[in-house]
């Protein structure tokens, strides 16, 4: 089977190019229509002769190049070198060969639909459909949690660090009850936790914080400039044993001064900054957001807002383009119903699942004590 995306200015444009390629048989699968302008075309033709790879775990590191196996060369007639003439080769009868006729199971079409669906970039979405297919088993589910596990990462671990964790985001994404969320699981698991906010130019930041903190009986300490906050970490850390967790005023990854104060926080606590993104974003902008806090040392990331969107397309981009480790989810406003854990089956029920259905939640696993 081989599947190639072609794109060009207008639709007709983008069939020519499909039907001079893959010839006549070619079926497409999905067409896009990009902001951009162009169109972009996803199709499939079957092949009468595939190579088959050395490891199927690696069948798709080479998916860049093109989505076909180059054809066996054909063998070339022997030569008697020590006869004037050889024997003519053989004709063969290519008329007894016939390209087998393309089938589109429900694996392909349910992957191709999911991809569109949520508006994955074409060429990850090719990656992910390629990794999937090649995993023998019918059940999609499966197939496309395979593929998730290794082109992207994962990393949870909410409490007992060495290092103090710093959620930093842009503005509105939902730190402040994130890491609300973290304070009560780490009371759960009988953890000591200390909580610092350096969120002071926010109206009503600080109360809100103190809200939850007040409700989980924390001490809720304030940090107005890089010193406070390195002052304070040294003295956690010198007296307590305790989790540190520092939340962070919202920041415009373009805004060079709102870069700096939040660069000049992290050397000061010496904390892990984990990113806090949103899902509904854009996917263009989402990758570019990602990028910016990857930059500032982020390497996990921290969804928010999967029970408000349907569409999860920019979560994989910013994870892909940003090279984030998938980490925590947020898919609810309440602290009540804590944070879940992210991984590849979960995150492959949720590009499958029937949008139209509510309780995201239930398609991930809750953070338990």
């Amino acid at each position: 089977m081989r599947i190639k995306t072609y794109t060009a200015p207008t639709m007709e444009k983008a069939i020519n190019m499909l039907r001079l390629e893959m010839g006549p048989e070619a079926i497409i699968l999905s067409s896009q229509n990009m902001e951009s302008g162009v169109v972009q075309l996803t199709a499939a033709v079957e092949q009468t002769e595939v190579s088959t790879p050395s490891n199927g775990s690696t069948w798709a590191a080479d998916w860049d190049s093109d989505w076909k196996a180059e054809a066996a060369e054909p063998s070339r007639p022997k030569v008697n070198v020590n006869s004037q003439r050889s024997a003519p080769p053989k004709p063969s009868d290519s008329s007894s060969k016939k390209p087998k006729e393309l089938r589109i199971t429900p694996k392909m079409e349910a992957l191709v639909q999911s991809m569109a669906y949520h508006g994955i970039p074409t060429i990850l979405a090719e990656k992910l459909c390629r990794s999937a297919l090649s995993i023998k088993s019918e059940d999609t589910e499966l197939a496309l949690a395979a593929a998730l596990d290794s082109h992207f990462k994962y990393s949870t671990r909410i409490m007992g660090r060495k290092v103090p964790m710093m959620l930093v985001g842009p503005p509105g994404v939902g730190k402040t009850m994130t890491l609300a969320k973290f304070a009560a699981a780490g009371k759960m698991e009988g953890h000591r936790v200390r909580v610092i906010t350096t969120d002071t130019s926010r109206a009503g930041a600080f109360e809100q914080l103190k809200a939850y903190t007040d409700i989980l009986e924390f001490d809720l300490d304030v940090a107005e400039t890089p010193e406070q906050l390195s002052s304070l970490v040294n003295r956690i850390k010198e007296t307590e044993n305790a989790d540190i967790l520092i939340d962070t005023a919202g920041v415009n990854v373009y805004d060079e001064d709102e870069v700096t104060k939040l660069t000049r926080h992290i050397i000061a606590s010496k904390a892990e900054p984990v990113a806090v993104l949103a899902a509904g974003t854009d996917t263009a902008e989402m990758s570019d957001t990602a990028e910016g806090f990857a930059t500032l040392g982020a390497r996990r990331m921290i969804v928010t807002r999967l029970d408000t969107t349907r569409r999860y397309g920019g979560i994989f981009t910013a994870a892909h383009t940003a090279k984030l480790s998938f980490s925590y989810a947020s898919v609810s406003s309440s602290v009540a119903t804590g944070l879940h854990t992210i991984n590849p089956v979960n995150l492959a029920r949720l590009l499958l699942r029937d949008p139209t259905q509510s309780e995201v939640d239930k398609e991930f696993d809750k953070v338990k004590p």
